[in-house]
């Protein structure tokens, strides 16, 4: 194996074999955060020799090349080029990408951080399930958010809607799944051009995993808020971009249903994200006008009424109005929604026998307030019998995450027993902004039931929400 020396030509590693991973980093203008992400990679600790780094230098003027070029000379495993502003991070990514012959290759951002196990727990993953995609656990830094949802808990078959909820690029690939199928990233300036090579590579991957638990790639938000790819959308390219996510999509020849929750989730996420309460507000009316002209071209290839039915509120009804291109309805929709209320999933639970019951709740809230501590009640079916135990905030994401969390409890033995036999209908309730809200407590991802225990069972219902039948 070798690595390309500044003129060109290459040094010789002392190895034969081709490394496992390649990480290729795009570099402009990364400064001062560039230092902690090539340190992060000096400190791996999977052996040097397994794993390779090439940096891409597109046109920086800040001091970056030196600092590459010192890697570079000090490291047997790290290679730099330098290039003219190419402008945008497809093309150095492709660049590098035909320059390795790892086994896979992982892309990372020259203002982030990997954890010192990252490479070695991820190849080993990759390895150990035959991954062709590997999704790391991420975490935010910096004031980055990042929602933790996706990884939670390890998932060696990932489904297709659910990976769909990341588009970033941080992630491990088996570079035979791309060369074979050549999926390159656009080299043109265009937006979600890391969410058009994801599809792509989604859709031809035979096992798609995602490695959960412990936080093994942190995003940074710079001071100077200059990440790669930030700036302003511009709503025909943008809702441009996401049509094109979709028809790829589309024509895979993907199970409809299967199709259709994967360009539904696209929908909500990317496009009706717009209309949250203050932003579209925001806007001047010719900005509100073009983002309204480019969702209703996009709800008419792709969102018939029938599949916007399937939406939650408040998405279907602004939906329904972006389809009319009703600015002032959207207007008043997101005045009103600026009154709290939340959404509420359970996540698992298991039974510690006598002593009770250990429960996992994920819960949003929509309106302009903070996430409030929550309280989990179960309420008689029939109205006579309700008791609440007190939730604790998730260590991981308190003070992250501002408009969600994970909730855990303990549902003591004699407080499920006090209430009497029966029925009983779980929820998650709140005191915010002076008002009570209370939301039935639903099972749309199957998590874990506790088992059952002397005479108390924990049900989906047939409406997919979580009870608990209690039998003395």
């Amino acid at each position: 194996m070798s690595a390309a020396t500044l003129d060109g030509s290459t040094k010789d590693l002392g190895k034969g074999e081709r490394p496992a991973v390649c990480v290729i980093v795009p570099v402009y203008n990364a400064m001062p955060y560039l230092d902690q992400l090539l340190e992060s990679l000096v400190e791996q600790e999977l052996e040097a020799e397994k794993f390779e780094v090439i940096l891409v230098n597109d046109g920086s003027t800040d001091g970056g090349p030196a600092v590459l070029d010192w890697y570079a000379s000090t490291h047997l495993n790290f290679r730099v080029v330098h290039q003219e502003n190419h402008g945008w991070p497809g093309q150095p990514r492709n660049l590098a990408l035909d320059m390795t012959s790892a086994e896979f290759v992982f892309f990372a951002d020259a203002d982030d951080v990997l954890a010192p196990t990252a490479l070695r727990k991820m190849l080993d993953f990759a390895q150990l399930h035959e991954s062709d995609v590997l999704i790391p656990s991420m975490a935010g830094t910096h004031g980055r958010l990042v929602p933790p949802w996706l990884y939670r808990k390890d998932d060696i078959d990932a489904e297709l809607p659910k990976v769909f909820k990341t588009l970033a690029p941080q992630k491990m690939y088996r570079r035979s799944l791309l060369a074979d199928h050549g999926i390159r990233f656009p080299e043109e300036k265009v937006r979600l051009e890391d969410g058009i090579f994801n599809a792509h590579a989604y859709l031809r991957a035979r096992r798609v995993s995602i490695l959960g638990g412990e936080s093994l790639y942190f995003l940074r938000a710079r001071d100077d808020g200059r990440n790669i790819s930030s700036g302003g959308l511009e709503p025909a390219g943008y809702t441009s971009s996401v049509a094109t996510i979709c028809r790829i999509v589309r024509e895979n020849g993907l199970n409809p249903a299967i199709a259709d929750s994967v360009i539904l989730g696209l929908y909500r996420r990317k496009c009706l994200k717009i209309y949250t309460p203050g932003r579209f507000e925001r806007y001047g009316s010719e900005r509100q006008e073009a983002w309204l002209a480019a969702h209703a071209k996009f709800i008419k290839e792709f969102i018939p009424l029938d599949l916007e039915k399937n939406l939650a509120e408040p998405y279907r009804s602004r939906s329904a109005l972006v389809r009319i291109q009703d600015t002032e309805g959207l207007l008043n929709l997101g005045r009103r929604e600026e009154d709290p209320f939340i959404d509420a999933e359970f996540w698992g639970g298991s039974c510690n026998g006598a002593e009770g019951y250990d429960l996992l709740f994920q819960a949003s809230i929509t309106g302009r307030v903070t996430m409030p501590e929550m309280v989990c009640e179960l309420r008689n079916r029939d109205g006579d019998g309700f008791v609440a135990f007190s939730l604790t905030r998730d260590h991981r994401i308190t003070g992250s995450y501002g408009k969600a969390g994970l909730f855990r409890g303990h549902l003591p033995r004699e407080l499920v027993r006090s209430l009497g036999e029966g029925v009983h209908d779980i929820f998650l309730s709140t005191y915010v902004a002076r008002k009570y809200l209370a939301k039935r407590l639903s099972n749309p991802s199957h998590g874990v039931l506790p088992s059952d225990y002397e005479g108390v069972k924990f049900y989906s219902t047939a409406h997919n929400n979580l009870s608990v039948s209690v039998q003395h």
